[in-house]
């Protein structure tokens, strides 16, 4: 009952950000306008990570999982990009390592802030 009471929660804040997204009309996702929101929640104090713990480990240990449809889409379209597949992949290399530094950069930034507040 636990994990359906926090995947509610999740749910809850996804359709938040949905309602957010329609009500200001900025182009902002409404994911990342749900994710912002869990955050302040987060931030405030209002919603502890006990909260959320056990599915949002769920979810992050199976990732994976939600990935397989747009894999199977891209190998279903592969007549359509096999002229460009080696750019492509070039982008997917580019693009992971330089989102590598940043998320290195970020926790580092924060356990340096982390150790400055303790």
């Amino acid at each position: 009952m636990r994990i359906i009471k926090q995947l509610g929660l999740i749910l809850a804040f996804g359709f938040a950000g949905e309602a957010l997204a329609w009500l200001i009309p900025a182009g902002i996702p409404a994911s990342v306008l749900g994710l912002f929101l869990m955050l302040l929640f987060l931030g405030i104090r209002a919603l502890k990570p006990e909260h959320l713990g056990a599915t949002a480990d769920y979810l992050s240990a199976n990732m994976g999982f939600f990935f397989l449809p747009a894999v199977a889409s891209v190998l279903e379209n592969y007549d359509v990009i096999k002229g460009v597949v080696f750019q492509l992949l070039a982008i997917c290399i580019i693009c992971t390592f330089f989102t590598f530094a940043l998320t290195y950069g970020t926790v580092r930034l924060f356990q340096i802030l982390l150790k400055k507040r303790s």
